[in-house]
């Protein structure tokens, strides 16, 4: 038996396959490919030259003009001017590659006036841009505002500046945003609705940028965390713990809670507590104890550090150790009063001071006392 005696008569696997048609497809594309190809190859090739010949005229240009920089401006200037060249010559890198190209294919040549002008929009906007982040960052310290507040205003000020240039370039085609801006707006009311929560960020976000319950670089705690202030964004504070830990706390959560911030007064009272046995002389022991205060280095001197009787408990009485750190060392208060604790319980063991142990008194009497006892009390009711 032959080896195709099994397969049908007349039947043709490739069309089955569809590998007929897959390569009519290629073919088809592949002549349109080379009749594109053959009618604007050389203005490609042409392209493509003029780009390389005008990428090196730019970094010509730029490596000259740094060099003056360097040599004339004087050195605080530099960033700026290198910047600022280093933009407006890839703007005009980009007009000279867009007319050239436009001008050698016959259906772009109509469009080399607004490429023009699009050029001359965009220095303008950068220029324009340059002048309010300067009158900007000038406001900013005149009115004393927070960093976060001054960033905020700046993306803001940025997207509508975009914005506004996104919008002004199209217009240099003939092309009118305004519809798709209108129907987009729809699109986000809609979404809107569908993400509340990450509107309610937002708007709680904006809340703490005008309320300014802490600032930029302060030590705050709020609920379960403690650390201090990276950044604000209009979704998320975000904190560095002293584990180095980086933390993004949704603005709702801190809208809603208690924040505590360390840093704002400046310097911080710290209270220590300490048991103290009740047969030992309270003077003694805080005299002992103000030494061992005044003895380490990140304790402020003034106001003057204070042992005080907080409690009288049932076995021992608690002192508390009260004294004040700086702004700079509000950050390492835990280190300083585990140091305290460790050197204050070190300090009274060596001065002879027992330890606070627990006691209770019981005192058991005689059988016959208590007998006689009992039989007095019936005595007593009796005549009553």
């Amino acid at each position: 038996m032959s080896a195709g005696a099994g397969a049908e008569p007349g039947v043709d696997k490739s069309r089955l396959l569809g590998v007929d048609a897959l390569l009519e497809l290629l073919r088809s594309h592949l002549a349109q490919a080379e009749r594109w190809l053959r009618d604007f190859g050389p203005e490609l090739l042409l392209s493509a030259l003029l780009i390389g010949v005008y990428a090196l005229l730019l970094w010509g240009v730029s490596r000259v003009a740094f060099w003056l920089f360097a040599r004339l401006a004087p050195p605080d200037a530099h960033p700026v001017l290198r910047r600022t060249l280093g933009t407006l010559l890839r703007l005009t890198f980009l007009l000279l590659v867009a007319v050239s190209v436009s001008g050698l294919f016959p259906a772009l040549a109509g469009y080399t006036p607004a490429i023009f002008r699009v050029y001359l929009l965009l220095a303008l906007l950068y220029g324009g841009w340059a002048l309010l982040r300067h009158f900007l960052s000038r406001q900013v310290r005149l009115w004393d505002l927070d960093a976060s507040l001054s960033l905020l205003l700046r993306n803001l000020l940025r997207t509508l500046w975009v914005v506004v240039g996104v919008y002004l370039i199209f217009r240099q085609f003939g092309v009118d945003l305004l519809p798709i801006l209108g129907g987009l707006g729809v699109v986000g009311l809609a979404v809107g609705f569908a993400a509340q929560d990450i509107l309610a960020n937002l708007i709680s976000g904006v809340t703490l940028l005008l309320d300014r319950p802490f600032r930029i670089g302060d030590w705050i705690r709020v609920r379960d965390y403690e650390g201090e202030v990276h950044g604000l964004t209009l979704r998320t504070t975000r904190i560095y713990t002293r584990d180095n830990e980086y933390v993004s706390i949704p603005n709702k959560e801190i809208a809603e809670a208690t924040v505590t911030n360390l840093s704002a007064g400046g310097r911080l009272r710290l209270n220590v507590p300490l048991p103290l046995a009740y047969r030992e002389r309270v003077p003694d022991a805080r005299a002992r104890l103000l030494e061992v205060i005044a003895a380490h280095p990140r304790v402020m001197t003034d106001p003057a550090p204070l042992v005080l009787v907080r409690e009288v408990n049932e076995t021992s009485l608690e002192l508390i150790l009260r004294f004040w750190v700086s702004s700079e060392d509000v950050k390492g208060y835990p280190v300083i009063t585990m140091e305290l604790r460790e050197a204050a319980k070190e300090a009274l063991q060596d001065a002879g001071f027992a330890p606070p142990y627990p006691q209770r008194r019981i005192e058991i009497e005689p059988r016959g006392t208590a007998n006689l006892k009992a039989g007095e009390e019936s005595a007593l009711h009796a005549e009553h």
